[in-house]
Protein backbone atom coordinates (compact mmCIF):
# COMPACT_ATOMS: atom_id res chain seq x y z
CA UNK A 1 0.00 0.00 0.00
CA UNK A 2 1.25 3.45 -0.96
CA UNK A 3 1.73 5.80 1.99
CA UNK A 4 0.97 9.46 1.30
CA UNK A 5 3.91 11.59 2.45
CA UNK A 6 3.34 15.03 1.00
CA UNK A 7 6.59 16.74 1.99
CA UNK A 8 8.57 13.90 0.47
CA UNK A 9 6.43 14.18 -2.62
CA UNK A 10 7.41 17.84 -2.99
CA UNK A 11 11.10 17.25 -2.33
CA UNK A 12 11.50 14.19 -4.58
CA UNK A 13 8.80 14.35 -7.27
CA UNK A 14 10.54 11.99 -9.71
CA UNK A 15 11.04 9.21 -7.17
CA UNK A 16 7.69 9.76 -5.45
CA UNK A 17 5.78 9.71 -8.75
CA UNK A 18 7.40 6.36 -9.63
CA UNK A 19 6.33 4.92 -6.27
CA UNK A 20 2.81 6.27 -6.76
CA UNK A 21 2.59 4.81 -10.25
CA UNK A 22 3.72 1.33 -9.21
CA UNK A 23 1.65 1.12 -6.04
CA UNK A 24 -1.22 -1.38 -6.05
CA UNK A 25 -3.34 0.68 -3.67
CA UNK A 26 -3.23 4.18 -2.18
CA UNK A 27 -4.21 4.44 1.46
CA UNK A 28 -5.99 7.15 3.48
CA UNK A 29 -6.83 9.34 0.49
CA UNK A 30 -10.10 10.61 1.94
CA UNK A 31 -8.53 11.27 5.33
CA UNK A 32 -5.86 13.46 3.73
CA UNK A 33 -8.48 15.18 1.59
CA UNK A 34 -10.56 16.13 4.62
CA UNK A 35 -7.52 17.34 6.57
CA UNK A 36 -6.24 19.48 3.70
CA UNK A 37 -9.65 20.99 3.02
CA UNK A 38 -10.02 21.83 6.72
CA UNK A 39 -6.52 23.33 6.71
CA UNK A 40 -7.49 25.46 3.72
CA UNK A 41 -10.59 26.74 5.49
CA UNK A 42 -8.64 27.46 8.67
CA UNK A 43 -5.96 29.35 6.78
CA UNK A 44 -8.45 31.48 4.84
CA UNK A 45 -10.39 32.18 8.03
CA UNK A 46 -7.23 33.14 9.91
CA UNK A 47 -6.14 35.52 7.16
CA UNK A 48 -9.58 37.15 7.23
CA UNK A 49 -9.47 37.45 11.03
CA UNK A 50 -6.13 39.25 10.72
CA UNK A 51 -7.76 41.73 8.35
CA UNK A 52 -6.22 40.58 5.08
CA UNK A 53 -8.35 41.37 2.00
CA UNK A 54 -10.88 43.20 4.17
CA UNK A 55 -10.43 46.66 2.67
CA UNK A 56 -14.18 47.15 2.38
CA UNK A 57 -14.52 46.64 6.16
CA UNK A 58 -11.98 49.39 6.79
CA UNK A 59 -14.17 51.77 4.78
CA UNK A 60 -17.12 50.95 7.02
CA UNK A 61 -15.19 51.40 10.27
CA UNK A 62 -16.30 55.01 10.70
CA UNK A 63 -19.73 54.51 9.12
CA UNK A 64 -21.16 51.73 11.28
CA UNK A 65 -21.77 51.33 15.02
CA UNK A 66 -19.17 49.13 16.69
CA UNK A 67 -21.56 46.21 17.26
CA UNK A 68 -22.69 46.23 13.64
CA UNK A 69 -19.10 46.51 12.45
CA UNK A 70 -18.11 43.49 14.54
CA UNK A 71 -21.01 41.58 13.04
CA UNK A 72 -19.80 42.45 9.52
CA UNK A 73 -16.29 41.35 10.51
CA UNK A 74 -17.56 38.04 11.90
CA UNK A 75 -19.57 37.39 8.74
CA UNK A 76 -16.51 38.20 6.62
CA UNK A 77 -14.36 35.74 8.57
CA UNK A 78 -17.04 33.06 8.32
CA UNK A 79 -17.42 33.70 4.61
CA UNK A 80 -13.69 33.40 4.04
CA UNK A 81 -13.55 30.21 6.10
CA UNK A 82 -16.29 28.66 3.96
CA UNK A 83 -14.59 29.94 0.83
CA UNK A 84 -11.37 28.29 1.98
CA UNK A 85 -13.17 24.96 2.38
CA UNK A 86 -14.69 25.31 -1.09
CA UNK A 87 -11.35 26.39 -2.55
CA UNK A 88 -9.56 23.36 -1.09
CA UNK A 89 -12.17 20.96 -2.43
CA UNK A 90 -12.11 22.54 -5.89
CA UNK A 91 -8.31 22.45 -6.15
CA UNK A 92 -8.26 18.77 -5.17
CA UNK A 93 -11.15 17.39 -7.17
CA UNK A 94 -11.75 19.49 -10.30
CA UNK A 95 -8.26 19.02 -11.83
CA UNK A 96 -8.26 15.38 -10.72
CA UNK A 97 -11.53 14.81 -12.56
CA UNK A 98 -10.20 16.68 -15.60
CA UNK A 99 -7.01 14.60 -15.75
CA UNK A 100 -8.99 11.40 -15.11
CA UNK A 101 -11.28 12.02 -18.09
CA UNK A 102 -8.25 12.47 -20.36
CA UNK A 103 -6.37 9.38 -19.20
CA UNK A 104 -6.85 5.76 -18.19
CA UNK A 105 -5.36 6.38 -14.75
CA UNK A 106 -7.14 5.55 -11.51
CA UNK A 107 -8.62 8.56 -9.72
CA UNK A 108 -6.79 8.18 -6.40
CA UNK A 109 -3.21 8.82 -7.65
CA UNK A 110 -4.47 11.94 -9.45
CA UNK A 111 -6.05 13.16 -6.22
CA UNK A 112 -2.71 12.65 -4.45
CA UNK A 113 -1.07 14.87 -7.08
CA UNK A 114 -3.60 17.58 -6.29
CA UNK A 115 -2.84 17.20 -2.58
CA UNK A 116 0.66 18.38 -3.42
CA UNK A 117 -0.69 21.24 -5.54
CA UNK A 118 -3.03 22.43 -2.77
CA UNK A 119 -0.18 22.23 -0.26
CA UNK A 120 1.93 24.53 -2.46
CA UNK A 121 -0.93 27.01 -2.88
CA UNK A 122 -1.57 27.07 0.86
CA UNK A 123 2.14 27.58 1.45
CA UNK A 124 1.95 30.61 -0.83
CA UNK A 125 -0.89 32.03 1.27
CA UNK A 126 1.09 31.40 4.47
CA UNK A 127 4.07 33.30 3.03
CA UNK A 128 1.86 36.19 1.91
CA UNK A 129 0.19 36.66 5.31
CA UNK A 130 3.18 38.29 7.07
CA UNK A 131 3.98 40.29 3.93
CA UNK A 132 0.42 41.64 3.84
CA UNK A 133 0.43 42.42 7.56
CA UNK A 134 3.79 44.19 7.65
CA UNK A 135 3.82 45.91 4.25
CA UNK A 136 0.11 46.16 3.52
CA UNK A 137 0.60 44.43 0.17
CA UNK A 138 -2.65 43.02 -1.31
CA UNK A 139 -2.61 39.67 -3.11
CA UNK A 140 -2.89 41.39 -6.48
CA UNK A 141 0.48 43.02 -5.76
CA UNK A 142 2.23 39.89 -4.49
CA UNK A 143 6.00 40.13 -5.06
CA UNK A 144 5.92 36.49 -6.19
CA UNK A 145 3.49 37.11 -9.05
CA UNK A 146 3.27 39.08 -12.30
CA UNK A 147 0.65 41.32 -10.71
CA UNK A 148 2.94 44.29 -10.03
CA UNK A 149 4.28 44.16 -13.60
CA UNK A 150 0.76 44.04 -15.02
CA UNK A 151 -0.27 47.03 -12.91
CA UNK A 152 2.58 49.06 -14.37
CA UNK A 153 1.57 48.17 -17.94
CA UNK A 154 -2.23 48.35 -17.90
CA UNK A 155 -5.20 49.70 -15.97
CA UNK A 156 -7.46 46.88 -17.11
CA UNK A 157 -8.65 45.11 -13.94
CA UNK A 158 -9.16 41.77 -15.62
CA UNK A 159 -5.59 41.61 -16.91
CA UNK A 160 -4.23 42.86 -13.59
CA UNK A 161 -5.99 40.10 -11.66
CA UNK A 162 -5.20 37.50 -14.31
CA UNK A 163 -1.45 38.12 -14.23
CA UNK A 164 -1.58 38.32 -10.43
CA UNK A 165 -2.65 34.66 -10.57
CA UNK A 166 0.64 33.71 -12.23
CA UNK A 167 3.16 33.35 -9.43
CA UNK A 168 6.31 31.39 -8.65
CA UNK A 169 4.32 29.11 -6.37
CA UNK A 170 1.73 28.35 -9.05
CA UNK A 171 4.47 27.63 -11.58
CA UNK A 172 5.96 25.25 -9.01
CA UNK A 173 2.54 23.59 -8.69
CA UNK A 174 2.35 23.24 -12.48
CA UNK A 175 5.80 21.63 -12.50
CA UNK A 176 4.59 19.13 -9.89
CA UNK A 177 1.51 18.35 -11.97
CA UNK A 178 3.59 17.93 -15.12
CA UNK A 179 6.19 15.70 -13.47
CA UNK A 180 3.63 13.38 -11.90
CA UNK A 181 1.27 13.21 -14.87
CA UNK A 182 4.13 12.30 -17.24
CA UNK A 183 4.74 9.21 -15.11
CA UNK A 184 1.16 8.37 -14.17
CA UNK A 185 -0.48 8.76 -17.59
CA UNK A 186 2.40 7.71 -19.85
CA UNK A 187 1.35 10.38 -22.34
CA UNK A 188 3.80 12.48 -24.34
CA UNK A 189 5.29 15.59 -22.81
CA UNK A 190 3.34 17.81 -25.22
CA UNK A 191 0.00 16.28 -24.30
CA UNK A 192 0.71 16.47 -20.57
CA UNK A 193 1.91 20.05 -20.88
CA UNK A 194 -1.26 20.97 -22.77
CA UNK A 195 -3.38 19.33 -20.05
CA UNK A 196 -1.56 21.16 -17.26
CA UNK A 197 -1.58 24.55 -18.97
CA UNK A 198 -5.23 24.12 -19.98
CA UNK A 199 -6.61 23.46 -16.50
CA UNK A 200 -4.47 26.15 -14.87
CA UNK A 201 -5.36 28.70 -17.52
CA UNK A 202 -9.03 27.99 -16.85
CA UNK A 203 -8.51 28.51 -13.12
CA UNK A 204 -6.65 31.78 -13.67
CA UNK A 205 -9.37 33.11 -15.98
CA UNK A 206 -12.12 32.17 -13.51
CA UNK A 207 -10.16 33.64 -10.60
CA UNK A 208 -9.65 36.94 -12.44
CA UNK A 209 -13.35 37.06 -13.35
CA UNK A 210 -14.46 36.37 -9.78
CA UNK A 211 -12.04 39.01 -8.48
CA UNK A 212 -13.55 41.62 -10.78
CA UNK A 213 -17.09 40.72 -9.72
CA UNK A 214 -16.05 40.98 -6.07
CA UNK A 215 -14.32 44.30 -6.71
CA UNK A 216 -17.43 45.74 -8.35
CA UNK A 217 -19.53 44.72 -5.37
CA UNK A 218 -17.19 46.55 -3.04
CA UNK A 219 -17.52 49.69 -5.13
Amino acid sequence: MFRIRLMRGLRHPSYFSYELNTAETVGKVWKHAVLLILLSGLLFGTAAYLGISSEYLSKKLTQLPRDEFEMHKALFVLGQLLWGLFYGAVIIYIPSLFFWTLSDEDMKPLIVVQFLVLLILLLEKVVLIPISLTLGVPEISSPFSLGPIAQSLTKNLFFMYFFACISLFKLWAMYIQYTYLRVLTGKSSRVVLAMVIGINLLFWLMSALLSIIQFEKLI
